[in-house]
């Protein structure tokens, strides 16, 4: 199997991590450096999640919240999973930009938290019974969500959550996860872009293989 023919039967996310690690692995360490054991084993950490978030992320793109079984249950179990390896995999980056002292950190947080997918997952993924809305009087004023079971399809497509006052919300959950992993794609493949140049000025055959794997994201659609 050629390089080309391995890159092409996995994600854009899952070659941004190979990238990175291989920017782990080649870097010269006077430039590469990590205060701790600690810090470096956290750094793996990150991409390690980034990557078996996305397993189940692109399981969705595949098969969306159907699969052999039709069941309520797997429905339900896949709605879940999916959005909270979203939510996982966001903060997997953050950490990730954080420990890597990459420039507008708290501007790209913002707006990776400011993702419609991250509110959707908040109100049925987590806080689902105590959703904050805002403080009255120095008091939590909260909501409380659920997804309209008739509603729920393959794909999303027509995904409704009713609140507790009983004011419905519609939306397509494909095309919000689909904005989310853009907007994570945009984020790692400046990170590798970023470290490439900083790290690897001469050109070099390890050079050469972080660079076609970059390249080969950037003409590679979303999966």
């Amino acid at each position: 199997m050629t390089d080309k023919e391995y890159l092409n039967r996995i994600s854009k996310i899952e070659i941004y991590c190979e990238i990175i690690r291989g920017i782990l692995r080649h870097a010269p360490s006077k430039k590469l450096k990590f205060p701790s054991d600690d810090e470096y084993l956290r750094f793996v950490s990150f991409i390690d999640l980034i990557e078996d978030t996305q397993y189940a992320i692109t399981d969705f793109y595949d098969n969306g919240l159907i699969t052999n079984s039709e069941t309520q249950g797997q429905m339900y179990l896949r709605l879940y999973g999916v959005l909270n390896a979203i939510y996982m995999q966001m903060q997997a980056v953050i950490d990730l930009i954080e420990i890597l002292k990459i420039h507008h950190k708290k501007r790209i947080s913002t707006d990776l938290r400011e993702l419609k997918i991250i509110e959707v997952r908040n109100k049925i993924g987590a806080h689902t019974s105590n959703y904050l809305i805002e403080k009255l009087n120095g008091k939590p004023n909260t909501e409380s969500y659920r997804v309209a079971q008739s509603r729920i399809s393959k794909w999303g497509d027509r995904l409704m959550i009713v609140s507790n006052r009983g004011i419905s919300e519609e939306f397509h959950l494909m095309n919000l996860i689909k904005e989310f992993t853009n907007l994570i794609e945009l984020n790692l493949d400046s990170i590798c872009e970023t470290k490439i140049k900083s790290f690897f000025i001469q050109d070099s055959e390890k050079k050469d293989w972080l660079m076609f794997r970059l390249n080969h994201t950037r003409g590679k659609e979303t999966t």
